[in-house]
Order: structure tokens, then C-alpha cells, then sequence
């Protein structure tokens, strides 16, 4: 009877332990590439590496270190945008991966990463079209954006109306989910999806993250959230602080061009009437949408005293040069190649991108985040 216990005893082992584990298949994918489950930590700028492995005819298997939910990601090759997002949680997690297609990646396994899975699933669709009609249109984008005949306006503000309607379809789907799952845990990790991407500031953050439980609101996710409500309720001599309002002082700052050069803002600002500080990345959807704009801004007032100075949140430099060239974006740019990790894009307190300032000779801040049409007329009115 003893010998049978121990028998049962190792089984139940194996099993807890087979129960508890991530589960990685991948396709097209060399034996020995290293692979890397991270998590971002509370008040960490970059994502933290918690477990490495190599694949081996395929597959890795990992010991799961995730004890509450949590956001993950999975890193293939040691390079950041190779990583597939997935919910750090107890229990048996699987990712199945293409090389080729890594948006075809399948979660499963764990509840949440089936809930994951199945709001992906729905979005998924619209993503593709996304994609298709930002490469279908950004030349056209950018012609239009240069011309000055109102049919080409028209036309232009048809494309960027059909690009909002993608967008819009996308939140949609999200919101939905997140109503689903209003006092779980799951919709908790949606409401922080939702803080992290949000520009409008139209949603009561503070009124959907009261409606959760005590015990989510102590769970990592609930703290991160916590604190970003913090930093959002941020005082108004904080925000003074971080030069975030019109007319204060843009912080200085130095940085690369992409010939490995050093421009700071102060000596590019000498001399210029305005100066517009563009936020932007490769890698950002609605930056490349709003690109033409900039470059219609740029042409249309260049000769009158008006410069713009990129400061990209890239992180791969060849993805960033090519970006440049691809937009016709002929003025000045500089990035750290840091990501969200960037120390201007800290100082200037940017947590969503494009975003930009307009600034006098002086440095004094004009306007902020304004786009398309909007910033067209703003600078026309100033140079008045």
C-alpha cells in the first residue's frame, strides 16, 4: 500500500507540475533560438525577462512562474518586435507560433488566454483590412495631403474618415469584450489595455476601475491601473511641471540624427518663427496616418518661418530610416531608439503617440496635440 501512495503521490506530482507549465510550438523557427517569456513590473519603463529557454524540433516548454494574472509576452530571437502579447497566469498556457505569420499566433490553454484568443479572433478581420488600406494608401496619403485643390481635400479627409472607421470598429469589439467581463479579471487587464491607448479622455476610468472587486484591485494588473490613474490625476502644478501646457517651456533635449549626428532643440529652434515636435514611430499606426498631414503643414509654411523636428519612440534603426524615406518626411528627426523607454518623450510626459508641441523661438509652448486640419490652421493663424 505504501509502494501504491508513492506511485500516486508522484503521479499527481507530474501531473500538477504538466498543469502548470507554457507550452510553446513554433513553425519555421531554427533549433537553438532563444526565447524569452517577459512581463512588465509596476513602475519599470522596460519589460522584464522571467523565464529563457531555446527551441528544440519545435517546441519549448516552460515551468510557469506566473502566480496571478498578469500581462506577458513571449520574445522569439532576443528582438522586441518578434514578441506575441499573451496573460501571464496560473495554470497551462499554450502559444503556437509561425515565424512567417505571427499573426496567425494561436493562445490557448489557461481561461484567459482562451478569452484572449476569442477576442482576437473578432478583431482580427478588421486588423487585416487596416493593414491592407494603410499599405494600399500612404502614397496616395501623402500626395494628397500636398496638394492644395479642394477636391484633393475631399478626398483626403474621405480616406482619413474610412481609416477612423477600421479604428473605430477595432475599440468596438474591445469595449464589448470588456462589458463581458466587467468583474473579472480579465476585464480588468482590458481596462488596462484600454487606459494604456486612450487619447480622448472621454471615458471615466476612474468610475469602470471602482466597479471591480477589492481583491482585483490588489492584483498586479489592479495596481498598475491604480497608478496610472495616479499619474492621470496628476495635479496641475505636475503637469506645469512636465511642460505639458501652453505656455510653458519645452524641456531641451539632444539626440541622433539617423546619421549618428547630435541635433539639440535649442540650436535647431534659432531663427525659426515655430517649431513643431513631432512624436511619432514606425511601428505607430495612426502616426503614419497622420504623417501627410505633417508633410502638408511642413510644405505649406517651410518658406514662412515654420520647421519640424521627429523625435521617434523606435527601437530599430533600419525600420525608422525606412519609415522616414517611405513618408517623405524631409525634415529634421532624431530618436534614442529606446522605445517607450525614451527620456524625452519622459520629460515631455507623452504616454501616447503622435503627439506633438508647438513652440516659438522662444521655447514657449503654443500649442499642444493638435492634428490635420486643426494644426493647419493654427500655424496659419500664428503666422498671421
Amino acid at each position: 500500500m505504501k509502494k501504491l501512495a508513492v506511485v500516486l503521490l508522484a503521479l499527481v506530482m507530474f501531473s500538477c507540475k504538466q498543469n502548470n507549465t507554457i507550452e510553446i510550438t513554433t513553425k519555421d523557427v531554427a533549433d537553438d533560438t532563444k526565447v524569452e517569456i517577459m512581463t512588465s513590473e509596476l513602475g519599470s519603463p522596460s519589460p522584464t525577462v522571467v523565464h529563457t529557454g531555446t527551441v528544440k524540433g519545435n517546441k519549448v516548454v516552460f515551468e510557469n512562474p506566473f502566480t496571478e494574472l498578469e500581462e506577458a509576452y513571449m520574445v522569439i530571437g532576443g528582438e522586441m518586435q518578434n514578441n506575441v502579447f499573451f496573460i501571464g497566469e496560473p495554470g497551462h498556457i499554450t502559444i503556437s507560433y509561425t515565424k512567417d505569420q505571427p499573426t496567425e499566433t494561436v493562445l490557448g490553454g489557461s481561461d484567459n488566454n482562451q478569452k484572449l484568443q476569442k477576442l482576437q479572433d473578432e478583431v482580427k478581420p478588421t486588423v487585416v483590412k487596416l493593414k491592407a488600406f494603410i499599405d494600399a494608401n500612404q502614397m496616395t496619403l501623402m500626395q494628397l495631403s500636398q496638394s492644395n485643390d479642394e477636391g484633393d481635400r475631399a478626398k483626403l479627409e474621405a480616406l482619413q474618415k474610412e481609416y477612423m472607421g477600421y479604428v473605430d470598429s477595432i475599440n468596438d469589439v474591445y469595449k464589448k469584450h470588456q462589458k463581458d467581463n466587467a468583474t473579472n479579471a480579465f476585464g480588468l487587464l482590458l481596462l488596462s489595455q484600454q487606459m494604456m491607448s486612450s487619447q480622448d479622455g472621454e471615458t471615466d476610468f476612474v468610475k469602470e476601475f471602482d466597479t471591480f472587486s477589492a481583491e482585483l484591485k490588489a492584483s498586479k494588473v489592479g495596481k498598475k491601473i491604480d497608478s496610472m490613474l495616479k499619474m492621470m490625476g496628476a495635479s496641475e502644478e505636475e503637469e506645469q511641471a512636465q511642460g505639458l501646457k501652453v505656455g510653458d517651456i519645452a524641456p531641451a533635449f539632444t539626440s541622433k540624427t539617423p546619421d549618428g549626428k547630435d541635433l539639440s532643440l535649442e540650436e535647431f529652434k534659432k531663427g525659426k518663427k515655430l517649431v513643431l515636435i513631432d512624436f511619432w514611430a514606425s511601428w505607430c499606426g495612426p502616426c503614419r496616418v497622420e504623417n501627410p498631414n505633417v508633410v502638408k503643414l511642413y510644405n505649406g509654411f517651410k518658406a514662412k518661418g515654420l520647421d519640424v523636428i521627429g523625435v521617434s519612440l523606435d527601437k530599430e534603426k533600419e525600420k525608422w530610416v525606412q519609415a522616414i524615406e517611405k513618408d517623405g518626411l524631409v525634415w529634421a528627426q532624431v530618436s534614442n531608439l529606446q522605445f517607450w523607454n525614451d527620456e524625452i518623450a519622459a520629460a515631455y510626459g507623452v504616454k501616447a503617440i503622435p503627439a506633438n508641441y508647438l513652440i516659438n523661438e522662444k521655447g514657449e509652448i503654443l500649442a499642444v496635440n493638435l492634428y490635420g486640419e486643426e494644426l493647419y490652421k493654427k500655424v496659419e493663424e500664428l503666422m498671421k
